[in-house]
């Protein structure tokens, strides 16, 4: 953390709120994008950026300004959507055959919404595109947390690993496998990143 944001933070925990507000302002349109991705609902990924900010502030007194501020937010963000991830996948239960019977027919090949037509990827951000964003939907939870996080995000293993409180090994486990089905949905081409430099990642 820089001596920037400390200050920044310190004049936040003083009570002064225009300082937080310059503490966060680099980091909303990620945490949206963020969300975004991991929920493939832009009016959710709303509610979590806004509510991130919101447990940031309410909980910076605990930050440990050793840590990055950027990643801190992030991993609320992580486990606000993975705990909507959860939350969907029990209302989904019941429901399951009904819910695939509204997909489209074929959804490998890259469209980021079925026919209820959530507002499209390219509103939110030009570079996200529609064959990323349904390859992303074909991942397990677990698997569009990583690659998001490592490859798209661009954060370390190791760090990556810290957000989801798991280990550096299933970090690269998942990864590994979210890039090969990734891989398999495009039709063989390839990231930008091979798998044999995983080993290497920290």
């Amino acid at each position: 953390m820089d001596e920037r944001e400390k200050e920044l933070v310190w004049k936040a925990l003083s009570g002064e709120s225009s300082a937080f507000e310059e503490l966060v302002l680099p980091y909303r349109r990620s945490l949206l994008h963020l969300a975004y991705r991991m929920t493939g609902d832009m009016e959710e990924a709303m509610d979590i950026a806004q509510e991130t900010l919101l447990r940031s502030f309410r909980y910076l007194g605990r930050f440990d300004q050793e840590r990055n501020f950027r990643n801190w937010l992030f991993q609320i963000a992580a486990n606000l959507a993975k705990d909507w991830q959860r939350k969907k996948k029990l209302e989904a239960g019941a429901g399951r055959i009904s819910i695939e019977a509204e997909a489209p027919d074929n959804p490998g090949l890259g469209r980021a919404a079925s026919s209820s037509s959530r507002q499209p990827a390219s509103e939110m951000h030009s570079d996200l595109n529609l064959d990323l964003n349904g390859c992303l939907r074909q991942l397990s939870p677990r698997e569009r947390q990583v690659f998001i996080l490592r490859d798209l995000e661009g954060l370390s293993i190791r760090k990556t690993a810290d957000l989801l409180k798991t280990s550096s090994l299933s970090v690269r486990v998942s990864l590994s496998s979210a890039r090969k089905k990734i891989r398999q949905i495009l039709g063989g081409q390839k990231t930008s990143g091979p798998e044999d430099g995983d080993a290497n990642e920290m």
